[in-house]
Parts: C-alpha cells; sequence; structure tokens
C-alpha cells in the first residue's frame, strides 16, 4: 500500500472514497461516474441601479439563493451578472423577477453577437 492511503485509510477518508460511486475504482479501471452532470449554460443580465459594492453583493446573493443557479459573476463597473444555471431548473426571468424585487431594474444583456 502506498503512504499516502495509509494516511487516507488511517483518517477514514479511504471508507468514504470506496463507497462513493463516483470516486471508486474497480480493479485496474479508471473511475466513471455513475450519474451525469445537468446542463448549465450563462445568461448575462444588466442590472439598473447597481451603483457600489454593497449592491453587488446583495445581486449576488439573491441570484445564488435561487434553486438551478450555479453562479453568479457581478460587475458594478459594467452594471452586469453572468449567470450560470441550470435551465430545467430556473428560467432567465425567474432571476430577473428575483433581482426586480430587490429594487433594481434587470433586464437580459444584449451582447451583440
Amino acid at each position: 500500500m502506498s503512504p499516502v492511503f495509509n494516511i487516507l485509510a488511517s483518517l477514514g477518508v479511504g471508507i468514504a472514497l470506496a463507497l462513493c460511486p463516483c470516486c471508486s475504482t474497480k480493479a485496474g479501471t479508471e473511475a466513471s461516474p455513475t450519474h451525469t452532470s445537468p446542463t448549465v449554460s450563462s445568461v448575462t443580465l444588466a442590472i439598473e441601479g447597481m451603483t457600489c459594492a454593497s449592491c453587488s453583493v446583495a445581486v449576488r446573493t439573491a441570484l445564488k439563493r435561487l434553486d438551478g443557479v450555479r453562479d453568479a459573476k457581478v460587475s458594478v463597473e459594467e452594471k452586469r451578472v453572468v449567470v450560470d444555471y441550470e435551465p430545467a431548473r430556473i428560467t432567465p426571468q425567474q432571476m430577473i423577477d428575483a433581482v426586480n424585487r430587490l429594487g433594481y431594474r434587470a433586464s437580459l444583456a444584449w451582447t451583440g453577437s
């Protein structure tokens, strides 16, 4: 056994890894996930009324709390937020509504492409 395995085993990590279907391996084969990751899309929202770091934190927090939102990258300077989300769980309109409830004016941003 390798020294790394001995350390992990002594910490109980080896058992957890062995029981995890995504991390466990069969003799001589690579691990293969037993589940598929959901489809993730990105949308850019224009946010009017966002003027400071506190505004960006409020917008990011509101979006990240929504089921299906993976990440939200806010730019106060550009007055935009790029949201990574799972389309099967949430729509851009639901994100816009959440931001608008904070008192800002959100809309789909035109990307020019």
